[in-house]
């Protein structure tokens, strides 16, 4: 990975990013690569995706699955701030009987390849908050 990279990420060099990584983990990196990460118990996948003209860091934290066939009641973490909220959707993956948690991250607002980790790093913290706090429901 280059140390010195323009201050703005494109597409391309995300894609080249997750690709990198995706190889560093033993998996085949493909034409749009899919990184995934276990952070604890939250496994994270990644990717790029178009939205109009604009390409977004598309960002899943799945939480552990549930024991119960229909979902528990869902409530947003307090400690969450009105801004966080809107940042992300809390959704029930039926198939797999668990949450998800979703984010989209437009690339203009990543300057570099350590800001990807970071909002890889803090979908899989804010995936933790809200299953602590399903938990205790």
């Amino acid at each position: 990975m280059e140390q010195d990279r323009p201050d703005d990420l494109t597409g391309a060099q995300v894609k080249e990013l997750l690709a990198e990584l995706t190889t560093l983990t033993g998996d085949t990196a493909h034409a749009r690569p899919v990184l995934e990460l276990l952070i604890g118990e939250i496994l994270t996948r990644t990717s790029v995706e178009p939205a109009g003209q604009d390409l977004y860091l598309s960002v899943t934290g799945l939480l552990p699955p549930c024991d119960a066939l229909l979902p528990p009641h869902a409530v947003m973490p307090a400690e969450l701030d009105e801004q966080e909220r809107r940042g992300f959707e809390l959704l029930w993956h039926a198939d797999e009987g668990r949450y998800i948690v979703v984010r989209k991250i437009a690339l203009r607002n990543l300057s570099d390849e350590r800001s990807v980790m970071d909002e890889i790093l803090n979908t899989a913290d804010l995936a933790q908050r809200c299953q602590a706090r399903i938990a205790s429901e």
